[in-house]
């Protein structure tokens, strides 16, 4: 958290040097979206452009099933994007284009009283590339226009095939755990391959000045 709060900062300073000797404004905002809750800057590159920086966080506890086994854990989102706008004949409707740091991961558990089957636990870690295309598009004023403006945006985040990690308790002294281990660690990725292209859809509110 710490190294997205000194980004947004540093990204708010040369924000607000671009505005000072170009005579432009930036835009601060908060919103809200499948990747969390989101804190964001967005300061004017050229007539039509808007550049974005920003990120979001957000933990859920969840409980899934796959293969059988049934798991406790969480959902732990957390991500810094920066993204350029293209805002079409100069409007409120707007491209974007970008890259995100994501650090999105399930974390998860089971036991013997959860389904796995040799009465020993595992515990699970899913990720994902760190560094995402994204592409979407979106409605939102411009940060060169000064005043509060509603934003929107809707695209799909390329986080690439979920990477599954599973390690069982004491695997090299029973066989058994070893296999269901490996099995559990396959599985798991299959149930989650859908998840390498994550929708994004966001809501929220900025103020330029």
């Amino acid at each position: 958290m710490k190294k997205y709060l000194f980004a947004v900062l540093v990204g708010t300073l040369s924000a607000s040097a671009f505005a000072a000797d170009n005579k432009a404004s930036a835009d601060v905002n908060v919103q809200i979206s499948t990747l969390g809750y989101g804190l964001g800057i967005a300061f004017p590159m050229s007539d039509s452009i808007d550049g974005r920086l920003g990120f979001n966080q957000f933990n859920k506890s969840l409980n899934k099933t796959s293969g059988g086994v049934n798991y406790t854990g969480d959902l732990k989102l957390s991500s810094f994007d920066a993204l350029a706008d293209w805002h079409l004949f100069n409007g409120v409707t707007h491209l974007t284009a970008g890259l995100m740091y994501n650090n999105n991961k399930l974390v998860l558990n089971s036991n013997s009283s959860n389904g796995f089957p040799t009465g020993d636990s595992l515990s699970a870690t899913v990720d994902f590339n760190k560094v995402a295309p994204y592409l979407g598009f979106g409605w939102s004023g411009q940060a060169k226009k000064t005043g509060f403006s509603f934003k929107s945006d809707f695209g799909v985040l390329f986080q690439g095939t979920p990477k599954s990690t599973v390690t069982c308790t004491n695997p090299t002294a029973n066989a058994t755990v070893t296999t269901d281990c490996n099995t559990a660690q396959t599985t798991l990725s299959n149930d989650l391959k859908n998840f390498r292209y994550y929708p994004v859809i966001s809501l929220g509110i900025g103020y330029a000045f």
